[in-house]
């Protein structure tokens, strides 16, 4: 019989930087930024865990007005398993009531849109187009053009 180990999403932690940056491409730095911003009190990394693996993590950026949730990412073999929605509610609960959170969700990006609408955001039509560098999983730095569009949910 298989043991379900529990979800549990907290803010990153001083000691788990150098856990999850040993598990990115050589150059990325994400986890490293991420941690900057945080200590500077503009940003916290919400960082899922599965038993001691670090699964998934988003962004709760404060810098913008309302508050945005960035860098939605879950590992591939956890997708669909409610890694993703438990760092959206995880980024809800850090809110007050009657706080307002937005995502911006990639026009070419069905799925992470059916899973904000389904968690009760809405459209608002507004459109942004990024240009950004990244280091892939392969550690090759890449440049993207994103279109997204923003969405909005009230919270309770």
């Amino acid at each position: 019989m298989e043991t379900r180990l529990p979800l549990e999403v907290r803010e990153l932690a001083e000691h788990e930087v150098a856990v999850i940056e040993g598990r990115e491409p050589a150059g990325k730095g994400f986890v490293r930024a991420m941690w900057q911003l945080q200590r500077d009190g503009s940003s916290v990394l919400l960082v899922a865990w599965l038993g001691g693996e670090p699964v998934g993590s988003g962004q709760l950026d404060g810098r913008v007005d309302p508050p945005e949730l960035k860098n939605l990412n879950v590992e591939v073999d956890h997708r669909g398993s409610g890694v993703g929605t438990a760092i959206v509610r995880a980024a809800e609960r850090r809110l007050r009531s009657g706080d307002r959170l937005a995502v911006g969700v990639g026009l070419d990006n069905p799925r992470a849109r059916a899973l904000y609408e389904r968690l009760g955001y809405r459209a608002t039509d507004e459109l942004t187009t990024t240009t950004y560098e990244y280091v892939d999983d392969q550690g090759v730095r890449r440049r993207a053009t994103e279109t997204a569009e923003t969405l909005i949910k009230g919270i309770p």
